[in-house]
């Protein structure tokens, strides 16, 4: 790894105004990296009620996994969100 070169200065080292934006590398990638946290995340979430022993314990399992899936949902709308109106702006 090593700074990025063009970013925030020109060739001759002089900084440039404002900096020059890069391209997403992957986006496969950054959806892959995407999936396998969420599917962590419905292993450790709904797994913290461990075992599941009678309708209370499995009552709030399910109501980790619901949570789970609308926390995800809100960051993907609240990010769509951002990108669009930062596009807008500029």
């Amino acid at each position: 790894l090593g700074p990025r070169n063009g970013r925030f200065y020109d060739s001759d080292g002089n900084v440039l105004e404002t900096p020059v934006s890069f391209p997403a590398h992957s986006t496969a990638l950054q959806i892959l990296g995407t999936f396998i946290l969420w599917f962590g995340w419905y292993g450790f979430n709904p797994g913290s009620a461990l075992a599941i022993a009678n309708d209370d314990s499995s009552a709030t399992a399910a109501l980790c996994a619901v949570t789970t899936t609308l926390a995800a949902a809100c960051g993907c709308v609240t990010a769509m969100f951002f990108d669009c109106g930062l596009d807008c702006l500029s």
